[in-house]
């Protein structure tokens, strides 16, 4: 399913795609959607951020970690504790995925021995664990009050532009999270997920392969906690509690797990279909929960699965009637 999108497309031409897409919605976006549903656009691409980064060791690796809040969290944080230490953002940044990135590899490296439900309790009590530290070390966080008045870039709010810094970084995401996954790493990768052992026979070396899926997906997720703080200049621990883990594992489940494409289809409609259907009031989460089991029951391979097949489909017709006009063409000379 990864390298489906290669496979219909050229990086180049997706390459063009995406930026058009991306320059496409940051026009058109500020225009027809009011301020309130322009912020829900806003934490859309930060969630499909979180979900491309669950994607690479999910999706693309086959390990159930459940521990991308944590990283959302690490990632916010320490940006906005390097910011008042006077850092300049870029620095900050920088400093803060590294930091996401390193707590990654610190995870990754004692749970090489786990699998399956095992390494799904061992991330879910890590992410339990940065919650609780979150929390309870207010000399460093503030505890549950969170830290107000984050200078950032200075769009905190201001949402309309903050939607061409989020499509921006987005779009450097997953055109990043393609070209790995249809390059050599991509094929160790596949192939950890497929058959570990075969992959070990043939010289991948699982166990480093293992820590560099849980290095990429920390540092996806410190990056969507960067952007957070800067959407909001606020941050609190309730937004990067532990349960939140599980919506980022229905994005990616729903959108169709490996598939990059299926990350932003999975987090658009977890994330803005549910405020579309608040006219149904008590409702709308049932009529949503519907809809999601439905999904999950009739496309085993999420969103991208369906959007994939139909363009494919598409695709054998045009070249089917090109076949066609030539034989006729042929025949009439």
């Amino acid at each position: 399913m990864m390298s489906a999108e290669a496979n219909s497309l050229t990086m180049r031409t997706l390459a063009v795609l995406v930026i058009a897409t991306a320059i496409l919605c940051g026009l058109l976006l500020p225009r027809f959607l009011s301020v309130y549903y322009l912020q829900v656009a806003d934490v859309t691409l930060i969630n499909i951020l979180l979900v491309l980064g669950l994607n690479f060791i999910l999706g693309f690796g086959g390990q159930m970690s459940l521990a991308q809040c944590a990283f959302f969290g690490i990632g916010a944080y320490a940006f906005t504790l390097l910011q008042a230490a006077g850092m300049p953002v870029p620095v900050a940044a920088i400093g803060a995925i590294a930091l996401s990135a390193a707590v990654g590899m610190a995870l990754g490296w004692p749970t090489l021995r786990l699998k399956g439900h095992y390494l799904a309790l061992c991330t879910l009590a890590f992410a339990l664990i940065v919650e609780r530290l979150l929390v309870n070390w207010e000399g460093l966080t503030n505890g549950a009050n969170g830290i107000t008045a984050i200078p950032g870039i200075g769009l905190a709010g201001e949402n309309d532009k903050m939607l061409w810094v989020l499509l921006a970084v987005v779009a450097i995401a997953y055109l990043l999270q393609v070209w790995i996954a249809n390059g050599p790493l991509g094929l160790r990768i596949r192939a950890l997920r497929d058959d570990p052992l075969a992959a070990q026979a043939v010289g991948v070396d699982i166990s480093r392969l293992k820590i560099m899926l849980f290095v990429i997906s920390a540092a996806y997720g410190g990056l969507a906690g960067i952007c957070y703080v800067l959407l909001r200049g606020y941050i609190s621990p309730d937004v990067f509690s532990w349960q939140s883990t599980f919506s980022y594992l229905a994005m990616a489940v729903v959108g169709g797990l490996g598939s990059p494409l299926g990350a932003v289809l999975g987090a658009i409609l977890y994330t803005f279909v549910p405020e579309l259907l608040r006219f149904m009031q008590e409702y709308y989460f049932a009529v949503f929960g519907v809809m999601v089991i439905l999904v999950i029951t009739f496309l085993p391979a999420g969103l991208s699965g369906l959007v994939l097949s139909a363009f494919r489909s598409l695709r054998r017709r045009e070249k089917s009637y090109a076949r066609s006009d030539v034989t006729h063409h042929e025949r009439a000379a």
